[in-house]
């Protein structure tokens, strides 16, 4: 069994796809701000016309896109989008994060968003976003494009995600039911 390491730069695209005001391909578009997803649960998104959406409205996503909100990284607004709608844009306030297609077969999405969400991570993160020369913290994309992780064998990283994938289920399961008690 032989890991490698990869830095972020090396295996993702960041920000990879975006959408003009002046782009005509969907009439309406279901928009995603940062406030709106938190540790992996969409909260809500909103469904507008291309010409009444936020100027904000400008990232395109895909399957396995991995999201990261640049603003109080603290707050966790993070996610993996393992099978979005087409029409889903989201704020730019939000990294976009896919994997490289050439890295497909050695690098597992769903592990990667566990080794970006892993609290240190996140605690290293927010710590640049401190010291971030605006009105709040954040950071930019180039200051976690230099993330080194070590990846065991694909069938590692799969079966690891899946589990992962599966107790998230069963978390959501049961805040859907609090949520109605």
């Amino acid at each position: 069994m032989e890991s490698k390491k990869y830095k972020l730069y090396e295996i993702a695209d960041l920000n990879k796809k975006s959408i003009s005001n002046s782009d005509n391909t969907f009439s309406e578009i279901i928009y995603l701000d940062t406030s709106s997803i938190t540790e992996n649960v969409i909260s809500g998104t909103c469904v507008v016309s291309t010409h009444e959406a936020p100027s904000r409205a400008q990232r395109r996503v895909e399957k396995n896109t991995i999201l990261y909100s640049t603003v109080r990284p603290r707050l966790k607004h993070y996610g993996i989008l393992l099978s979005p709608e087409t029409n889903l844009i989201v704020s730019t306030g939000f990294v976009t994060i896919d994997v490289k297609s050439e890295f497909l077969n050695s690098v597992d999405a769903r592990f990667l968003f566990m080794l970006l969400t892993q609290p240190h991570i996140t605690e290293y993160i927010a710590s640049i976003a401190d010291t971030a020369v605006s009105a709040y913290p954040s950071f930019n994309p180039s200051d976690i494009s230099a993330l080194e992780f070590e990846f065991p064998e694909m069938n590692i990283q799969k079966h690891i995600a899946d589990i992962w994938e599966h107790y998230d289920r069963k978390i959501g399961l049961n805040r859907q039911i609090n949520d109605n008690l």
